[in-house]
């Protein structure tokens, strides 16, 4: 019997997959072998006792192997023979053959689904082992509640849809199904496989062979191949077997939270898709050293990483041991951050924020700032980000319709440079400032009035402006109700045009400064200010009206204070009525995606700074002063404390204090006193002429 060890992913296979199963089985000629690839087992000293007796009361023992490469196959495997078992149960009774058919049924079980009431196959992750179990003794399941458990139950139900075309004719011939699924069980039986047995003694041999015979199947992800690449390397890299166990078993250990948490990531509502692969993207752009954005593209990280870690292992063996057990502890961490982002779906102010900055659907630029910056943050720091982050999106690319790659490689230069331990208020600045760079608050004011808004924003942006217009004119009058961000950013809303886009006669004959009144029409159409939600329904019906008819007959029968607003404050609709309701908005749109305030985030000139700077941070300019041509964080930390009457005391500390200086240097940078290239620190020419005070 086999067990799926935990640190193992989770079942994967999709249809690709199940159909070449399926298509090699099915149509490999009688004669041939298929070759199912290779199963690496490792042997245990466990056994299992079977329901069945050898004799005077005893149980039957079976050993127990783990199964360390060839879980999906077996898995995929399992299910189609239990489809198969399930349509000869069928068919039996309808032919002549019938015992010897269930013989046939009872063989196919014992052999790979359970004998002895011992399952042959299981996997080590209990919910997922009893929704297998479930579905291969034809018991009732419940809905999927994992990923995992979605397509093994997807598994099955391919299996079925292709057996059930087996017997889809009314002229088929039961007994010529039954030859069909007997060739096709003999076919499995001959299956052809490069079996690998790996002693209980010597569990590490079993890394030294999985990199390089995966040859059946989903390809080896990026993350499967690091995990391969780091077990076989610390073996290399040890000084004797106790050592490498060790550091193998942990990596394990960690790969298989990184599996529990990635699948917490794909069970998250905020996403559709996440690939182990993109999340160990987002950890390398947060860590690296890298130089462009070639470097940390897919499969390119491992590359680098290979490379650095083959490098160490050769100059100093001890150095790359303890890389590699630093480098699979951060990537833990990373992936547990940002599986407690994605797994935020209360209704407290951080999930909601996590929730709006997925609706505008830029949220992904930001995962690898947020992988690094979440664990160290308290939930007054997460929100600060997150809010940052929402405004960001928001600015920059729903109103201000900017490239969606704008700003990306900026971002991840900044976040790749700031300490995973940064404050709350550094990690805010570097996203504001960023921001103000593409829409500060003069730019955010010309984009919200451009008169092809309608235009440029998507009608989800605009949507998702007006639901937060709309709970915010319900606020001020006391009121509650409307749909919910959900709803609104549903097909069920839309963006409504108050004058309409196509009108049956034209609402104004003045042409003012415009060519023609059509011109001027046009001009003014699609402004923020003429825009308006409204439901689907209510749009069909009277959307294309004439404004007095909406007011008096369309309005009346809205939901939404947005319309009845226009109801009750204009008797009539024109240019400047349309340029007065924009500049409502506008006011409300400035105050509820304001700049977020960071410290010294008002300074406009480097020397005005001076004088709000902190003690500790009037400290650590002094020090970088003295590095005019450049000195990583430890060298200024080391500086700083050799002042005299620092408050910097421990040099040769690597932790809070080095951080501290980290987060200083960052926040210096942001007022124009210091700069960065990679992980080296130095003045500007404003600090080198402005007067620090002693």
């Amino acid at each position: 019997m086999f067990h799926v060890p935990e640190y193992q992913r989770y079942y994967s296979w999709t249809e690709p997959e199940w159909d070449d199963l399926w298509t090699d089985l099915y149509t490999l000629p009688p004669d041939k072998q298929h070759y199912f690839g290779t199963i690496i087992i490792q042997k245990t000293d466990e056994t299992e006792s079977g329901g069945s007796t050898g004799g005077y009361g005893s149980s039957r023992e079976k050993p127990i192997n783990l199964l360390i490469d060839g879980q999906q196959r077996l898995t995929s495997l399992a299910l189609l023979v239990r489809s198969m078992t399930e349509c000869l149960e069928e068919i039996a009774p309808e032919t002549d053959h019938e015992a010897e058919i269930l013989g046939d049924v009872e063989e196919m079980r014992e052999t790979l689904l359970i004998e002895d009431n011992i399952y042959q196959l299981q996997l080590l992750d209990e919910e997922d082992n009893k929704y297998l179990e479930w579905l291969l003794t034809g018991h009732d399941v419940h809905e999927p509640e994992r990923p995992s458990q979605r397509k093994m139950i997807e598994a099955k139900e391919y299996f079925d849809e292709q057996l059930d075309a087996l017997t889809a004719s009314p002229d088929v011939n039961p007994v010529d199904v039954a030859t069909e699924l007997k060739q096709l069980w003999e076919t499995i039986l001959e299956l052809e496989l490069m079996v690998y047995v790996v002693d209980a003694a010597n569990p590490e041999k079993a890394t030294l062979i999985f990199d390089s015979v995966n040859d059946r199947g989903r390809s080896l992800s990026t993350f499967d191949k690091t995990k391969s690449f780091l077990m076989r390397m610390a073996y290399l890299a040890a000084d004797n077997e106790g050592e490498a166990q060790a550091t193998i078993r942990r990596i394990r250990q960690s790969f298989g939270e990184m599996y529990n948490d990635h699948q917490t990531m794909l069970e998250s509502p905020y996403v559709t898709d996440i690939s182990d692969d993109a999340v160990q993207r987002y950890h390398f752009i947060s860590y690296f050293d890298w130089s462009n954005s070639d470097e940390y593209s897919d499969p390119a990280f491992l590359t680098e990483l290979k490379e650095h870690v083959r490098t160490l292992r050769r100059e100093d063996p001890q150095a790359c041991l303890e890389y590699i057990r630093d480098y699979t502890n951060s990537l833990e961490r990373g992936f547990n951050a940002l599986a407690k982002v994605l797994d935020r779906t209360g209704d407290d102010d951080i999930s909601t924020l996590v929730q709006r900055i997925h609706r505008l659907r830029h949220a992904t630029k930001f995962y690898p700032l947020l992988l690094k910056a979440w664990p160290t943050l308290d939930e007054d720091g997460r929100q600060e980000l997150l809010n940052a982050i929402e405004t960001y999106i928001f600015r920059v690319y729903s109103i201000g319709n900017h490239r969606s790659h704008t700003g990306e490689s900026s971002l991840y230069v900044r976040t790749r440079n700031l300490s995973k331990d940064s404050p709350a208020d550094v990690w805010v600045s570097k996203v504001v400032s960023l921001m103000n760079r593409y829409e500060d608050d003069s730019q955010f004011r010309r984009s919200l009035s451009a008169a092809d808004l309608y235009s440029k924003a998507s009608s989800q942006d605009l949507r998702y402006l007006f639901y937060f217009y709309n709970a915010h004119r319900a606020d001020e009058k006391g009121e509650r109700g409307g749909p919910t961000l959900s709803e609104a950013m549903s097909n069920e809303y839309t963006v409504e045009h108050i004058w309409p886009q196509s009108p049956d006669e034209l609402p104004i004959q003045d042409a003012d400064d415009y060519p023609s009144p059509e011109a001027r029409y046009d001009a003014y159409i699609h402004r923020l200010g003429n825009l308006t939600l409204a439901s689907r329904s209510w749009n069909s019906k009277w959307g294309n009206a004439a404004f007095e008819t909406k007011r008096d007959e369309g309005y009346v029968k809205s939901k939404l204070w947005v319309q009845w607003d226009i109801q009750d404050n204009y008797d009539e609709w024109s240019v400047e009525n349309i340029e007065d309701r924009e500049e409502a908005i506008i006011e409300f749109v400035l105050e509820e995606w304001e700049t977020p305030e960071t410290r010294l985030g008002g300074v406009e000139e480097p020397a005005d700074a001076i004088d709000q700077l902190t003690a500790e941070e009037q400290f650590v300019l002094k020090a970088l002063r003295q590095n005019t041509g450049g000195a990583v964080r430890r060298v200024i930390h080391g500086d700083v404390c050799e002042l005299p009457d620092s408050p910097f005391k421990e040099p040769n500390s690597n932790g809070t204090e080095r951080n501290e200086v980290g987060s200083i240097l960052s926040r210096l940078q942001n007022v124009g006193l210091a700069e960065q290239n990679k992980h080296t620190w130095s003045p500007t020419d404003e600090a080198l002429t402005v007067e620090v005070p002693t």
